[in-house]
């Protein structure tokens, strides 16, 4: 059910996307964790709507899909999630919260991680840099991922 009415949401913003001051991009990347070893390597794919609410907030709600190298489905992991960014020019940086929901069989969902990132919107092309840590364990498990992003 879950699944299903976030599904509808995600539509439904993309259909106001052209008739709003809203962009939608689409987003690969990585995420390794502190350690910079990238074993095993994880893959992201992403959709983020960036809503503009005056001239210098970003809302950009999003949803990602990770999964390992291999493409194995037990490492299949949708969190959805949403920023609030401080922009100027073509920069942005922000923070906000992401809900790791685990898509196996048993669906697993984890406790509430901070995402703070930074990067750059020009034209047609979005990269960005980030960082996950739960709030349980604050800046103690951490997360990075990059990204390169093509607005649709």
């Amino acid at each position: 059910m879950k699944k299903t009415a976030f599904i509808l949401f995600a539509v439904a913003c993309a259909g106001l996307a052209p008739a709003q001051n809203i962009d939608v991009s689409a987003n690969a990347g990585i995420l390794t964790r502190s350690d910079f070893k990238f074993d095993p390597l994880v893959l992201s794919g992403n959709v983020t709507f960036d809503i503009s609410v005056g001239r210098f907030i970003l809302l950009s709600p999003e949803c990602t899909l990770y999964t390992d190298s291999k493409f194995t489905t037990d490492s299949l992991v949708l969190a959805p999630g949403g920023t609030v960014n401080f922009t100027t020019g073509q920069l942005f940086l922000g923070g906000g919260v992401i809900k790791e929901i685990w898509l196996k069989s048993s669906a697993v969902s984890l406790p509430l991680e901070l995402k703070l990132q930074a990067g750059v919107r020009a034209s047609k092309f979005r990269l960005g840099a980030y960082m996950l840590t739960f709030f349980e364990e604050m800046f103690n498990d951490i997360s990075f991922g990059f990204t390169i992003g093509f607005a649709l």
